[in-house]
């Protein structure tokens, strides 16, 4: 069976059911996870010395193009910002406490910062969750579905620009590079994704390379 890559019919329900079905935890590359460059075996925070991490939530968004090809789109991050500046995200952030669930959650912040109204769309599933250390954020991606490409009004002081990432990219046999990173005099290495001149890493790359796995089991490939 052909992978998903185009708007055809049965699509969402195509896609959720490879969400429900996938064995968890999700299984990917685990060159995801930076480290400290040259050091094959690199130490792991340990979770239990940080206090209890803060609910999160992203929103992974599916809409065809004008051609009918499946996209996903990503922020990029002021460069002047203090956290995570100039990096490529999916929309999201910390859960507040008049957010009914962590998918409103998801869907709140996509409004808030690429202005995509949350009427009509269809949250399909969840992927697995991901901590960040360094802000001590539990991430909880979830995979949604709009039936076609909506307005996309970045969130000024917030979003630099959005970047229209198509599914078929993460599918590729070179989408995945391994790469040194400079993060504040600290050089990590990790696998990321390259497109439309961004580096995509850390969470995001993760979440995304989640998602191509969720991917190729909708196609029926055995993993």
């Amino acid at each position: 069976m052909e992978p998903i890559l185009r708007a055809e019919p049965g699509w969402e329900e195509q896609l959720a059911g490879a969400l429900r079905r996938i064995e968890r935890p999700i299984a990917v590359d685990p060159r995801f996870a930076p480290r400290e460059a040259g050091r094959a075996n690199p130490e792991r925070y340990d979770r239990s010395a940080f206090p209890p991490a803060r609910a999160a939530a992203t929103l992974l968004l599916l809409y065809p193009d004008p051609d009918g090809e499946l996209t996903v789109p990503l922020t990029v991050r002021h460069a002047e910002l203090r956290s995570h500046a100039g990096e490529v995200s999916l929309p999201g952030g910390a859960v507040e406490a008049t957010d009914a669930d962590r998918a409103a959650a998801a869907l709140r912040e996509a409004q808030e910062e690429i202005g995509v109204d949350p009427a009509g769309i269809r949250v399909l599933g969840s992927l697995d969750d991901v901590w960040i250390p360094v802000s001590n954020y539990q991430v909880r991606p979830f995979v949604a579905a709009l039936a076609e490409r909506p307005r996309l009004v970045p969130q000024q002081d917030e979003v630099a620009a959005v970047v229209e990432l198509p599914v078929r990219r993460l599918l590729a046999p070179d989408a995945v590079e391994e790469e040194e990173i400079d993060v504040r005099g600290f050089r990590l290495q990790a696998a990321v994704y390259r497109y439309a001149g961004e580096r995509i890493w850390g969470a995001t790359a993760r979440t995304l390379a989640m998602f191509a796995r969720v991917m190729q089991a909708a196609s029926g490939e055995r993993l």
